[in-house]
């Protein structure tokens, strides 16, 4: 078979005998052409490298091990690179010595896949540096697509049309990945995209990577890629994407008399590519059925808590939309757009009835734009709901941007946000290390409100040995965008943070670090309300298992009394809430593994006791268990309360394709229990099959059959296909 010669080749074995050529990785981005081939020679995409094609593709080989030190790999690593007018083509080699040890645990469609062996293609269609679009493939053949955004964790929830399979081989494993350029923006007037690969050779704790060899360069961004280039006269099609798909919804509220009904569902989906890198994109009863349940929380503090964006269409692009590099990772407070606004108000959700958008690059300008019809809800009329961002490259790898927002979900106001960001980046400072700076500023225009502004300014040196950021932001009385998120107006904070990192080459570390934090929030006029000044040490093991202790000193101002949980009044004073906190987080290699945390701190004059446990169980590829226990007890002069948190999630993967996913979560100071479960059946790359099941309950006392009151069950079966045009 041509896969075997392909896996044996001499040219491949001496190579990897050979010395690597000496490389100042500071300033090495290598390339690869890939080879054209006619669509007659196009490889069907199971994972086994057989078809001829292969052969004659572009190969690239010269790989380096990053972790966990920089040097030659253990093992050997084969890229294969080919195109043809509707896609390009990806082949992988990856060799391994112990076959048998190979971690492959992960069947699930955008499951958990980074903990086995696996392999990563990131690219960056429009080189900036920052951003750009990333496909994982184990060595199972499940695969995820990734958005990567600027200084943030990539995110899993996004999906475009791609097909690749991985097969096991007896000496490693082999995939191939086929990517439709119909379903990726890019500048066509560009030479190349940025490329970035890695291999996880999982089961050795080993990351190798074809560029960004550097420890302090992270894997999931585009600080140093490599380039792919040549690629030319593709078959973009007419640019048209019509997703239609059908629902048979069921619900039945369980009140007195009960409420049944049922109804169809149809959604659409049409996206049109004005140019390769700018496309529209209408959706009518936009379809949210599939978006799982948040993360159950209980605020035990004074300011309303955050949750993530989780549905598929605001995900799209959603890096398009981001504001001031950086700044809002960590702390969100005073963020100008948050997704989340569109589609839910006050904790329920509200039909999106149509939505524009319009994403991609027009003359060297980076926009996006979103525009959305929410249906009624209550004594809520329907409401236009817009946003608009626009970034361009300035001097040497920085931006300059502008967003804008209009609108009120609650149609309370007239409400519009202007602002202006600035990030600048410096690839190399003080012999290698990387330095980034972010600016902005805004001004919220509301009917209800004084006009009001919002700045700040973030200085990160985000490296491996030394690392350490400052920022200052004030958010004015009364910033309030109404398409964004403040959970605290009317401050100033000025934070700061450094570590050193010492790597180690002894039988039980890796690395090691120590560093301390810094948080000093103050109103408008200077007084103080919060400090926070922490001692962190952290160490991670050559099992890959990571333990952190921390010790905090925390001073609180309650100017205003507030409520905790149980009804618990904090009168104003001034507390001294000081404590430590330790964290264990097991290596991913294991069928088994936990991430839990304990903190023990002083708490208003009380205490607080805090524990999260939660834990992992994964006996096969077919089956992966997760369950989780929260609890916090709180004793203050008010009185006493105990916040309790449980959550079970199963996944039970009949092959790559299917899945089947359930989620159950209770509280008990709401005594609300929630169930979600659905079936994913991806029949083909553009088609899929979705069923849903969700049901709400109270639970209150301890007898679960007497007590136990149902509130609402729905239910879904959903088909969908995508023509492209």
């Amino acid at each position: 078979m041509l896969g075997a010669c392909i896996a044996m080749s001499g040219a491949g074995l001496a190579m990897a005998d050979e010395d690597p050529p000496v490389r100042n990785f500071t300033t090495y981005q290598p390339t690869v052409r890939p080879v054209r081939i006619e669509t007659s020679e196009a490889p069907v995409i199971d994972g086994k490298l057989d078809e001829a094609m292969w052969s004659k593709a572009a190969e690239v080989s010269e790989f380096y091990q990053v972790e966990p030190k920089v040097g030659p790999p253990s093992v050997e690593t084969r890229v294969y690179f080919a195109y043809d007018e509707n896609n390009l083509y990806v082949g992988i080699y990856a060799h391994d010595d112990m076959p048998d040890a190979i971690l492959a645990s992960v069947l699930e469609r955008d499951g958990e896949i980074w903990r086995d062996d696996m392999f990563r293609f990131y690219i960056d269609p429009f080189n900036t540096g920052t951003s750009g679009f990333g496909f994982d493939i184990n060595a199972l053949g499940a695969r995820t697509e990734r958005l990567i955004r600027y200084g943030q964790a990539p995110v899993d929830a996004w999906n475009i049309i791609w097909d690749a399979d991985s097969v096991l081989t007896e000496d490693g494993w082999t995939a191939e990945i086929a990517l439709p350029f119909r379903s990726l923006s890019f500048d066509p007037a560009s030479d190349g995209w940025g490329l970035m690969m890695t291999r996880e050779h999982a089961h050795a704790n080993e990351e190798i990577r074809w560029a960004g060899i550097d420890q302090s360069v992270n894997k999931f961004g585009f600080a140093r890629p490599g380039y792919i280039e040549g690629i030319d006269d593709i078959n973009k099609g007419k640019g048209f994407d019509v997703q239609l798909q059908a629902g048979l919804a069921g619900n039945r509220r369980w009140s007195q008399p009960r409420d049944d009904d049922l109804s169809i569902e149809p959604s659409a989906n049409i996206s049109y590519k004005f140019t390769p890198s700018l496309t529209g994109l209408v959706t009518l009863n936009t379809d949210f059925s599939d978006t799982p349940l948040d993360d159950r929380q209980i605020n035990t503090g004074r300011f309303s808590l955050f949750f993530p964006e989780t549905r598929d269409f605001f995900l799209q692009d959603a890096a398009l939309f981001e504001f001031a590099g950086q700044t809002f990772a960590g702390a969100p407070n005073g963020q100008p757009f948050f997704s989340r606004r569109i589609g839910i108000v006050n904790g329920q959700s509200v039909k999106v009835d149509a939505g524009l958008k319009l994403s991609g690059e027009i003359n060297g300008v980076e926009v996006g734009i979103l525009s959305a019809q929410t249906g009624a809800i209550g004594n809520i009329g329907s409401q236009n709901l817009s946003v608009a961002r626009a970034t361009v490259d300035v001097l040497d790898q920085s931006r300059v941007g502008f967003i804008a927002t209009n609108g009120d979900p609650t149609g309370l106001s007239d409400n519009t946000l202007a602002g202006a960001d600035f990030s600048y980046r410096v690839p190399s400072l003080f012999g290698g290390g990387r330095m980034q700076a972010d600016v902005f500023y805004q001004r919220t225009f509301s009917s209800t409100l004084e006009d009001d502004d919002s700045f700040g300014a973030k200085f990160d040196y985000p490296n491996d040995k030394w690392a350490w950021s400052v920022e200052a932001r004030q958010i004015g009385e009364d910033f309030a965008p109404a398409l964004g998120f403040v959970n605290r107006p009317g401050t100033r904070t000025f934070t700061g943070e450094w570590h050193r990192r010492f790597r180690q080459s002894g039988n039980y570390l890796r690395w090691w670090q120590f560093g301390t934090s810094h948080e000093y929030i103050t109103d408008l006029d200077g007084n103080a309300e919060t400090t926070i000044n922490s001692f962190v040490l952290n160490a991670n093991t050559i099992w890959t298992d990571d333990l952190t202790f921390t010790a905090s000193q925390n001073e609180e101002h309650i100017n205003t009394p507030f409520v905790l949980p149980g009804g618990l009044v904090v009168p104003v004073g001034v507390y001294d809430n000081n404590g430590v906190k330790f964290r264990v987080q097991s290596s991913y290699v294991r069928p088994w593994g936990t991430t839990s945390e304990i903190e023990f701190k002083d708490f208003y004059d009380g205490e607080s006791k805090r524990y999260d446990f939660q834990g992992n169980f994964r006996p096969n590829p077919h089956v992966d268990l997760k369950v989780r226990y929260q609890r916090e007890d709180i004793s203050v002069p008010a009185g006493d309360v105990s916040v309790q948190i449980g959550s079970l999630e199963t996944v039970f993967n009949v092959s790559t394709d299917l899945s089947v996913t359930t989620q159950t979560q209770y509280d008990n100071i709401s005594n609300s229990l929630s169930f979600f479960g659905r079936v994913n059946w991806e029949l083909r790359p553009q088609t899929e099959v979705f069923f849903a099941l969700g049901h709400g309950a109270y639970i209150e006392g301890d007898d679960f059959r007497r007590n136990f009151r149902s509130v609402q069950t729905s239910a879904i079966l959903r088909f969908g296909n995508t023509f492209r045009f």
